[in-house]
C-alpha cells in the first residue's frame, strides 16, 4: 500500500513539473530571453562541480535552457556579475564571504533569487536583510536541488507580469521627435531652468512635456514625484534617507518636506506589493 501511494505521489509531481515547465517557457518568451541565467559560487571546487552537474542534469530532464556561470569566491562573482536570475551562493568562503557578496548583489539587483548553501544554518538579522529565497544545508542532496529549482522557477514565472510591465514601452516627446523608451530604462525626470531632462540607461534627453504630465503618464509604472522638480522610477531606487533618494545610477534626488508623508505612503504600498508578489 505504501509503495502504491509513493507511485501516485510521483505521478502527481511529474504532472506538476510539466505545468511548471510550461510556465517557465512562457516566462522566457515574455522576457525576450532564451535561457535562464544561473550563477554558482563556492570556494570548494568539488562542491561547485557537483552542483553544476546536478543543475545541468535538471536542465536536460526538464528540456530547459540554462546559462550557468561558476565562481570560486565572492570577489569573482561581483566582478563577473551579469543579470542573473538565480544565484546559488556558499556563505562561508575565504576573502569576501557569501553574505557580503549578497549585500553587494542586492545593491545592484533587487530581482535575482539568492539561494544560500552553507554547512551551518543560522538566520541572523544580517542574513534576513538580503531577502534570500532559501537556505540549504550541506551536503545538499540532488532531490533537494531539484525541489529548489522547481520552486524558484515557479516563483519567477509568477512574476512574469512584473517583468513584462517593466519592458513596456512609453513614448516621450522631445520636441523634434517622439522617442520610445522601455519603462525600465528610465531612471528619472528632472525639471531645471524650465527644461525637463530625462535620465535613462540610453543617455540624457531634453523632453518637451511638463513634469506633472510625465507623473500622470508614468504613475501606473511606479513613478512618483518626491519633489516638484523630479519624477522618479521607484524600481531604480537604491536607498532612501530622510530627505533624499539614492538611485541605482548613484544620482541623488531630494525629497521635499511637504511631500515626505505622501512619498512614504507610496513607498509602503510599493513595498507591500513587492512582498505580496514574493509570497
Amino acid at each position: 500500500m505504501h509503495c502504491i501511494q509513493k507511485k501516485m505521489e510521483a505521478r502527481q509531481q511529474k504532472g506538476m513539473y510539466f505545468h511548471r515547465v510550461i510556465d517557465i517557457i512562457e516566462l522566457i518568451t515574455v522576457r525576450g530571453d532564451y535561457m535562464i541565467r544561473i550563477a554558482l559560487c563556492d570556494d570548494e571546487l568539488d562542491e561547485l562541480s557537483i552542483l553544476e552537474n546536478v543543475i545541468k542534469q535538471y536542465e536536460e530532464e526538464r528540456n530547459l535552457s540554462f546559462r550557468i556561470s561558476s565562481f570560486r569566491n565572492g570577489e569573482e562573482l561581483i566582478t563577473g556579475w551579469e543579470n542573473f536570475d538565480i544565484v546559488f551562493l556558499d556563505i562561508r568562503m575565504g576573502g569576501m564571504d557569501g553574505m557580503e557578496a549578497a549585500k553587494n548583489i542586492r545593491k545592484k539587483d533587487k530581482q535575482v533569487e539568492i539561494i544560500f548553501i552553507t554547512s551551518h544554518i543560522g538566520l541572523t538579522k544580517e542574513a534576513l536583510s538580503v531577502h534570500a529565497f532559501e537556505y540549504l544545508e550541506k551536503p545538499v542532496r540532488t532531490e533537494t536541488i531539484y525541489q529548489q529549482l522547481d520552486e524558484v522557477l515557479e516563483k519567477i514565472s509568477q512574476n512574469k507580469q512584473i517583468y513584462t510591465k517593466r519592458k513596456d514601452m512609453v513614448e516621450i516627446n522631445t520636441g523634434k521627435s517622439t522617442i520610445r523608451f522601455a519603462v525600465d530604462d528610465i531612471y528619472y525626470f528632472e525639471r531645471n531652468d524650465r527644461k525637463i531632462r530625462a535620465v535613462t540607461k540610453r543617455g540624457n534627453y531634453v523632453v518637451n512635456e511638463t513634469i506633472s504630465s510625465l507623473e500622470q503618464k508614468l504613475k501606473a509604472y511606479d513613478f512618483v514625484m518626491p519633489h516638484q522638480s523630479f519624477v522618479v522610477n521607484i524600481n531604480h531606487m537604491q536607498d532612501y534617507f530622510k530627505d533624499e533618494i539614492v538611485m541605482t545610477n548613484n544620482d541623488i534626488i531630494p525629497v521635499a518636506q511637504k511631500r515626505s508623508s505622501e512619498f512614504k505612503r507610496v513607498m509602503r504600498d510599493f513595498l507591500q506589493r513587492q512582498m505580496d508578489n514574493n509570497l
